[in-house]
């Protein structure tokens, strides 16, 4: 179950939203006068600095989301005044003004930017939960353990070997045949490794040294018994398709070498461990009840078909909740699981008692009122504003924008800014060499001064709705001064 709970989608590309912070940067400073500013009730630690719409900005998220206003450009302010204090806080209401624009357009609704913030959420409550709850205890380690954990994982001894992974097995033997009769390694992994293996480990298949604790489990007894310059007898099968393989060297590794390896490898085993030992309890706790019958009715749907006429049957239940076919389909359609035709059986129901874990986890989490803790709130928030800001670039920015990327106007920017382009010693790039950058430069600035109208349109049209408590702000004490 670990590797279910943990196995969140990483974040999408945030280039984009690069660009969207040198906006920021270049265009909010100095407008917060211009702001309607009046008292806001407050009391002590919940303290209201300003308000954007429904959304409050307390005394304790400006101290906090004004350390990274800075780090995306408000380096120069280098005291707290009251100054310095207007100007972080008109960076956080510009963001807030984006996300206002951005529900107003429905970019919530977009089923892309949707799935994303709540896996956003998920992921922040599961880390909330799991520390409050199930990460309690001392991860450290004696020397004795350290010293029993590297050899029990097989990290002291270290392999060197090549692989051509093949997409089935048949495929695998034919390259086993040929290498045997003397066709060179180099000449099989061009024709028959997967692309992403060759792009990985090169036209020769050389993985580099491996830890044999570290290799696929299946992998590591034959390349810790098999001799060097041997090649596999037999294709082996991992989740990245059907290896074969030779050995060139292996070697033992020493403890002092691997010793901050082996204590982080150690401190993670142990959290893990106390992170099953807790999805265990919550088991116990909600009474997880699998259902045969639904879970033999989701083995029977054909792939790639994602609805079914028994949508309403139960897979598995628990006290006060439930996992349905459909619900499974869903997240199907969602990206988030794969078709139940494309798992056997085991690793199928293994599957739905992960994602009734998940549920599970979230719904202990909502009761434990995790979600109303400024971090949590605030990992999903952030989100919520790169990616309405990233929308919006992209589809005000970049639209509006019309930048002169002519041959004449590029060859005038390079003569005007010579300076740009002179190396050390003195001479100068030249201008073939730098046009290309030149054009995306200008290209940029365009969209940027295409951002800077779009946000002061923003200020007037959403003026009624900002306000400012100058007197909170002012005993407000923001981070990373």
């Amino acid at each position: 179950m670990r590797e279910a709970f943990s196995s969140i989608d990483p974040p999408c590309d945030l280039r984009s939203f690069v660009q969207m912070k040198s906006t920021l940067r270049s265009t909010l400073s100095g407008t917060l006068l211009a702001l309607l500013t009046m008292g806001l009730p407050s009391s002590g630690a919940d303290e209201i600095v300003a308000r954007v719409g429904a959304t409050v900005i307390s005394a304790e998220e400006f101290s906090l989301r004004s350390g990274e206003l800075r780090e995306a450009g408000y380096q120069h302010l280098r005291a707290p005044d009251m100054g310095a204090k207007r100007q972080l806080l008109d960076g956080m209401i510009a963001q807030e003004l984006l996300v206002l624009e951005g529900l107003r357009r429905g970019v919530g609704e977009d089923p892309v930017i949707r799935a994303d913030l709540e896996r956003t959420e998920r992921r922040a409550l599961m880390n909330a939960l799991y520390d409050s709850q199930a990460l309690l205890g001392d991860y450290s380690a004696t020397e004795q353990e350290l010293r029993d954990y590297f050899v029990a994982q097989q990290y002291d001894v270290e392999v060197l070997s090549r692989h051509i992974v093949c997409d089935t097995e048949e495929e695998a033997v034919g390259v086993i045949a040929e290498l045997q009769s003397g066709t060179p390694f180099r000449t099989l992994v061009a024709r028959h490794s997967l692309r992403s293996i060759q792009d990985r480990f090169g036209p020769e298949g050389w993985v580099g040294w491996f830890r044999v604790g570290e290799l696929y489990e299946e992998l590591q007894e034959p390349l810790k018994n098999m001799p060097p310059d041997a090649i596999s007898a037999a294709p082996v099968k991992t989740s990245l398709g059907y290896h074969v393989f030779g050995l060139q060297a292996r070697r033992q590794a020493t403890f002092d070498s691997s010793r901050e390896f082996i204590e982080q490898k150690l401190r993670v085993q142990k959290r893990a461990d106390d992170m099953e030992a807790y999805i265990g309890r919550l088991r116990q706790q909600y009474n997880l009840r699998p259902d045969t019958e639904g879970l033999s009715l989701l083995a029977a749907i054909p792939a790639p078909d994602s609805t079914s006429s028994n949508a309403d049957h139960t897979l598995i239940s628990w006290d006060g909740g439930q996992l349905s076919v459909g619900d499974f389909l869903d997240l199907v359609r969602a990206g988030r699981t794969r078709h139940p035709a494309r798992m056997d059986s085991s690793t199928l129901r293994k599957e739905v008692d992960n994602q009734a874990g998940v549920l599970v986890m979230i719904t202990e989490a909502r009761q434990l009122e995790l979600d109303s803790l400024l971090p949590v709130r605030k990992k999903a928030e952030d989100r919520r504003r790169e990616l309405f800001a990233k929308w919006l670039y992209q589809q005000v920015g970049r639209k509006r924008a019309q930048p002169d990327t002519s041959t004449a106007n590029v060859r005038r920017f390079y003569d005007e800014n010579t300076d740009l382009y002179t190396r050390e010693d003195g001479v100068v790039t030249d201008f073939s060499q730098v046009a290309g950058s030149i054009r995306a430069l200008l290209k940029n600035q365009a969209e940027t001064a295409a951002m800077d109208s779009f946000l002061a349109e923003l200020r007037r049209r959403y003026a009624d709705d900002i306000v400012v408590d100058e007197q909170v702000l002012d005993r407000t004490h923001p981070e990373g001064f």
